[in-house]
């Protein structure tokens, strides 16, 4: 419902579109606004992506953190136990 609606409205706007880009390119003014109008639609194309990039990059390095101080805890513990079980090792050889 939603794309038939947005299709019939595409065909107007397709038209202004047209009529603006030859208004614009007829002159050496518009020559020059054609062009920053390039830039600032490369803008509003580029902009959201670093904006979503930036988040996926945040979230990312965030879960690697936890993981690493998941790791760090474990080997804590690991080598914090390492002398109870060689006291333990000892006293058995010396038997």
């Amino acid at each position: 419902m939603a794309g038939g609606l947005a299709a019939l409205l595409a065909g107007p706007a397709a038209a202004q579109c047209v009529m603006c880009k030859t208004a614009l390119s007829g002159s050496p003014e518009g020559r020059r606004m054609v062009a920053q109008f390039n830039y600032a639609i490369l803008l509003m194309v580029v902009a959201p992506y670093l904006v979503m990039g930036g988040f996926v990059v945040g979230v990312y390095r965030e879960r690697i953190a936890h993981r690493l101080a998941r790791f760090g805890a474990t080997v804590r513990a690991r080598l914090e136990a390492l002398p109870a079980r060689w006291a333990t090792v000892a006293s058995r050889a010396h038997r």
